[in-house]
């Protein structure tokens, strides 16, 4: 009687696991995967790649790609290692404090894990800053750097417990060391870190949420707002002005959650989230030209003065895309020669170059040193 059971129990189990994917791929749509993937495709069959094999390889990887019912598998197994093992699928990321995600990479900054900069590093830098700030001015430019801060900085206590009690003795960061250099050296720049420690905004809306290591979208075009007045009183030109106000959304908005959604749980991201809602109060603008530079923290803020009309001509490099156009057109580089920098900054009146805490030992991704090595695209000598 004993094996009978057992022997159905078999048969039952095994019915269910076979039966499975034909009972899950109706979710296959609503719980597609998010990310980059090269799909496999169907393999021809020829008589070569059969006896070597090759075949047989090929169609596992497409069968097992295309298994009705994996996206629902591939999220349940990620859910479980979130939430069980609090660890997340992309090793990215760790999970922080009451799942507030950190990047990797911006802990290992804070905590110093990653060798700050020195203070001969930041001489270094704010000496080319001053010399690019003077072929600018030479051809009638002007520049200004925005400097913009990271999650780990404003929620230190959320970060993961066993990378702060094995962490370094701490020295001066490269906020610091920036800081110290800029200070006194006739540059023009605005600091996000200073203006948030004195001013707040909406209460309701966090300065990063728990789903992201960006700042919140409402927080970055509050910050953009600001820096667009900075950009008035100090360059002479009339710019548009705004304000910024945050609305409930159901939701969140790109990428207040995108930590999260990467992650391809089943799970939706957890919190309230708000949108940013921007109204044009001044539209009248002197129309210069800008051209921004820096990384992704620009995308929540700088970003939103292109999208209401502030400038003329626009040029945005961020990373390794350049946008123009109010981003209308696209051009992934790995190279400056390859944007031809000498047409694009025709008709740039303002430069600024954007740099975020963790970001300052490798700033302007070569940027500055390009400019310097050839100023012929400046319109000047080299």
């Amino acid at each position: 009687m004993k094996s009978r059971t057992r022997y159905l129990l078999f048969i039952i189990i095994a019915a269910v696991l076979l039966s499975s994917p034909l009972c899950l791929w109706k979710t296959d749509s609503a719980l597609a995967l998010s990310g980059v993937s090269v799909m496999a495709e169907l393999p021809q069959m020829t008589v070569k790649s059969l006896l070597s094999g090759e075949y047989q390889s090929a169609l596992s990887e497409y069968v097992e790609q295309n298994l009705p019912g994996r996206p629902f598998l591939v999220r349940l197994r990620n859910q479980i290692t979130f939430s069980v093992f609090r660890t997340p699928a992309n090793n990215n990321y760790s999970i922080g404090r009451g799942k507030n995600l950190f990047s990797v990479g911006n802990v290992s900054a804070y905590l110093q894990y990653r060798e700050p900069v020195t203070e001969e590093y930041a001489v270094e830098l704010v000496g080319k800053l001053k010399r690019l700030e003077k072929l600018l001015s030479d051809t009638g430019r002007q520049m200004y750097i925005y400097i913009t801060p990271y999650k780990s900085r404003y929620y230190a206590d959320d970060l993961p417990w066993v990378a702060r009690a094995m962490a370094p003795e701490q020295k001066e960061n490269n906020y610091e060391q920036l800081m110290k250099q800029l200070a006194g050296s006739g540059l023009e720049y605005f600091d996000s870190v200073e203006y948030l420690e004195d001013h707040k905004f909406d209460s309701r809306v966090p300065l990063f949420y728990d789903t992201n290591y960006h700042w919140s979208v409402y927080v970055g075009n509050c910050v953009g707002a600001v820096f667009g007045d900075y950009l008035e009183e100090k360059s002479g030109f009339n710019l548009p002005e705004i304000t910024v106000d945050a609305e409930p959304c159901e939701e969140p908005v790109s990428p207040d959650a995108d930590a999260v959604t990467v992650f391809n749980l089943l799970e939706k991201p957890y919190g309230e989230y708000f949108r940013p809602v921007v109204t044009v109060t001044d539209p009248e603008t002197d129309a210069p030209g800008v051209l921004f530079q820096g990384g992704s923290f620009m995308g929540q803020s700088l970003s939103m003065l292109l999208q209401n009309q502030y400038f003329g001509k626009d040029v945005y490099i961020e990373n390794t895309q350049m946008f123009a156009g109010q981003f209308s057109q696209v051009q992934q580089f790995s190279e400056y020669e390859e944007l031809g920098l000498g047409e694009l900054m025709k008709d740039i009146d303002i430069v600024v170059l954007e740099v975020n805490e963790p970001s300052i030992p490798s700033m302007s991704f070569g940027f500055i040193d390009y400019l310097l090595e050839n100023p012929q695209v400046l319109g000047t000598e080299p």
